[in-house]
């Protein structure tokens, strides 16, 4: 059986997105199982709902916004621009999806291509840059409760930890800029990482799925090992002056494999994401 974690906000997606996976037939498909949990994000009560999932030994999945298509708007309520070109990223067990067993047959990734958001079309054109003599880095942090949940620790130690861990290899506090996500009121409220990335040498994160778009746009990325983006990044800082983008054939096959992990509602309710994440 399964259990969908709707936040109780009632502008939250969970709303829209588990109707789908209730309406498609997936408590049927896993009837004869145990209970199988679906949290929306973070937020609410979903961190100590998680941790009583992991005491159990049930297995529990993250719903959230895809990797690669359409965006959505944050602010002032989350809302969708098309639905038909909105992908949801659905993992087990973490925040990212692991693409270590994933295929990388690149059939979906070609029709998110054929869709044209902007981030497909930079990939299919993606061409390795030579990596420029290593100057200023931009942090970009998780969220309080991403590092919350990943760390048992705060946003604020976390930022302290990263920026230690780039002083271990000798990088100035002058040199580091601090990138937190855009929210309104706060100074990076009408910025964009794209901008943030033209001045910078390196991008350095836990979590934070900026970590696609410097590596889309060719600034080499320092992540954890659980970040969807570490296959085509590092998590050794010792590497700081050895940095690498990834080739095109990398990108590409990592884009594939994302691809595969990330849905739209249609494919929600008719069961094909449940074909490849059972």
């Amino acid at each position: 059986m399964i259990k969908c974690h709707k936040i109780e906000w009632p502008g939250c997606l969970s709303h829209t997105i588990f109707k789908f996976i209730e309406q498609g037939g997936w408590p049927e498909r896993w009837h004869n199982d145990k209970k199988v949990h679906f949290f929306w994000g973070l937020g609410a009560n979903n961190i100590p709902e998680i941790r009583r999932c992991q005491e159990r030994g049930e297995d529990w999945y993250i719903v959230d916004v895809g990797y690669i298509g359409c965006e959505i708007n944050r602010y002032p309520q989350p809302s969708v621009q098309d639905w038909s070109k909105t992908y949801w990223r659905i993992c087990k067990g973490s925040l990212h999806n692991d693409l270590t067993n994933v295929s990388a047959d690149d059939t979906r990734f070609k029709k998110i291509l054929e869709e044209k958001p902007g981030y497909a079309y930079a990939i299919e054109n993606y061409e390795q840059k030579e990596v420029p003599k290593l100057d200023k880095v931009l942090i970009t942090p998780s969220s309080e409760g991403v590092s919350r949940f990943m760390y048992n620790d705060s946003q604020k130690n976390q930022i302290q930890q990263l920026a230690r861990k780039l002083e271990e290899v000798g990088i100035d506090r002058k040199d580091m800029i601090l990138r937190n996500k855009p929210r309104p009121g706060n100074m990076w409220w009408g910025t964009s990482i794209q901008d943030a990335l033209k001045d910078v040498s390196v991008l350095v994160t836990n979590m934070s799925m900026c970590a696609i778009d410097a590596c889309v746009l060719g600034v080499p990325v320092i992540c954890d090992e659980k970040n969807i983006c570490h296959s085509i990044a590092t998590s050794d800082y010792s590497q700081i002056n050895n940095l690498k983008t990834p080739t095109k054939e990398e990108i590409k096959t990592w884009a594939a494999k994302a691809a595969n992990c990330q849905f739209l509602v249609s494919e929600i309710r008719d069961g094909t994401a449940y074909e490849y994440i059972k």
